[in-house]
């Protein structure tokens, strides 16, 4: 026992970094030395866009009205059916202005083929563009962009304030109408006139009331479209405002990119992180486009789904307010009136809606207009709905409150059956043109974020501040720059690693002949 002992304690040879260990029962372990070493998965941080979504579950069911509504501000020049029309699914029905709808995208056009034309500039740049050109370039575009900028604030601020002249003249006509009604009142009631009343005087007397009354009937629907028309201008410059500023802050962000280039040797990392932000800018500026032709292709209204024009409240020369089509279930269909009644109204059966819960820390994400999807059972392509209805009243159930959501399904679906279970995704933010990284790549504990930036092959943890997110990417407000190199995953290799070699055998004592060993 005592030699087993001295053998397993001493019987120890290295040959050539192998070391050699004589075991009991007559194995041997070859123990292969392995040097530590460290990879790691990346990813750049670039301008996207990110789009956060609410699931919900619901069954469908069958509606029958829709009240359609332009989803752009304009003079209406074309009303292209009338009540009681039969229309398609597409079929136009009305038309307003969209000479500065289109304005505006050719200007978007404008802008996206000169970012494409400087990206294409700088891939083909040689090396023999120097860094001081670099910056001067930057400074330029910088200084342009913001010139740009002030003038989109500045007309915008102007649209807004026209828009409140306009409000200010339509509430003085609203009040001198009113005082015209009560005038026109008085006189009849003076005169002693009544509805069963005869004579020429009572006679004039009513009609000066009626026309009074219709005068004041005009003028609070114009001040009602002015004032939708005030919200939509005021949402419409905001967005434009932010996205001008956006550019600016790319530029920027370019400036500083080309400002480091020129104090750095790495020329060939600095061409690579201007070619990327020059991507990053033509994804924004397509977006920019793709937004603007969405605008321009809403100027024509169409009817969602085939069915009958129950009633027609806009005429050639109105102005027209931005608001969402919604839809009813009631088989019938009655003309509102008023400034609420929708611009069209269409009686569309064979279409569908499917109402979803959900919880009350949930319903305030939740609003009327908003862009979904539906899948129904069975079906793997998600068909285009709109959310048209959220619940004021909860359902309580043990406890827990939860409001319905229902979404309009866009078309007519002939293989859709009422009752027919279908999931539901409802786009509840959406923002263009912010700084994102991989969600994998950002690290929360508590109020704090950080992200590990890779620069010259070692890691460092950075602070940041975060915005909006959804699974696969998260929104950076502060604390990275377009092209930074973020760490996704940390890949090391397995150190030491382990071999045995030989035949197994059972411990029989010394001379059992238990084992043997094979050369690696």
């Amino acid at each position: 026992m005592r030699l087993v002992t001295a053998l397993v304690r001493h019987k120890l040879r290295t040959l050539g970094g192998v070391a050699l260990v004589v075991v009991a029962g007559g194995g041997y372990m070859y123990v292969h030395a392995a040097a530590p070493s460290t990879q790691y998965r990346t990813a750049a941080a670039t301008l996207g866009t990110i789009e956060q979504t609410l699931a919900l579950t619901g069954n469908l069911s069958p509606i029958s009205q829709s009240d359609v509504n332009f989803q752009v501000s304009g003079t209406v020049t074309a009303v292209d059916v009338s009540a009681g029309q039969t229309v398609t699914a597409g079929q136009l029905l009305a038309t307003v202005d969209g000479s500065t709808l289109q304005a505006s995208l050719v200007q978007a056009q404008a802008s996206l083929a000169a970012a494409k034309a400087k990206m294409a500039s700088d891939q083909a740049s040689t090396a023999g563009a120097t860094a001081a050109q670099q910056v001067s370039t930057a400074q330029t575009t910088l200084s342009n962009d913001e010139v740009a900028y002030r003038d989109a604030v500045a007309v915008d601020a102007q649209t807004v304030t026209a828009d409140e002249r306009t409000i200010s003249v339509d509430q003085s006509a609203v009040s001198s109408d009113g005082q015209v009604v009560s005038a026109a009142q008085q006189r009849y009631n003076a005169d002693g006139c009544s509805s069963t009343s005869s004579g020429t005087t009572c006679a004039t007397d009513a009609q000066a009331l009626s026309g009074a009354q219709q005068q004041l009937a005009q003028d609070t629907q114009a001040l009602n479209i002015a004032e939708t028309t005030l919200q939509t201008d005021f949402v419409r410059t905001k967005q434009s405002n932010d996205q001008a500023a956006a550019k600016v802050s790319s530029d920027r962000t370019a400036l500083s990119n080309a400002e480091l280039t020129a104090n750095s040797s790495n020329s060939a990392a600095a061409q690579q992180a201007t070619i990327a932000q020059d991507a990053a800018s033509v994804s924004l500026a397509e977006e920019t486009v793709t937004n603007d032709t969405t605008s321009l292709n809403e100027s024509s209204l169409l009817a969602p789904a085939a069915g009958t024009v129950a009633a027609v409240n806009t005429t050639v020369g109105s102005t027209v307010g931005s608001g969402s089509s919604t839809s009813a279930g009631s088989s019938a269909a009655s003309s509102a009136s008023g400034s609420t009644a929708a611009n069209f109204i269409i009686l569309t059966p064979g279409s569908f809606q499917v109402t979803g819960t959900v919880s009350d820390s949930q319903v305030n994400e939740v609003a009327i207009g908003q862009h979904a999807v539906v899948t129904p059972a069975g079906s793997t392509q998600g068909l285009s709905g709109t959310v048209t209805s959220v619940g004021e009243i909860a359902t309580v159930t043990s406890g827990v409150a939860t409001f319905p959501v229902t979404v309009q399904v866009t078309g007519i679906h002939p293989s859709m059956r009422d009752g027919m279970s279908a999931t539901i995704s409802v786009i509840i933010n959406r923002v263009v043109g912010v700084l994102t990284v991989p969600t994998t790549a950002v690290h929360t504990n508590g109020a704090t974020s950080t992200v590990q930036v890779l620069k010259n092959g070692v890691p460092s943890s950075v602070v940041v501040t975060t915005g909006a997110a959804d699974s696969s990417r998260t929104e950076i407000q502060s604390g990275l720059s377009a092209g930074d190199t973020v760490v996704i995953a940390t890949v090391s290799s397995a150190v030491p690693s382990a071999t045995t070699t030989g035949r197994t055998g059972g411990t029989r004592g010394l001379g059992g002949g238990g084992g043997g060993f094979a050369a690696p």
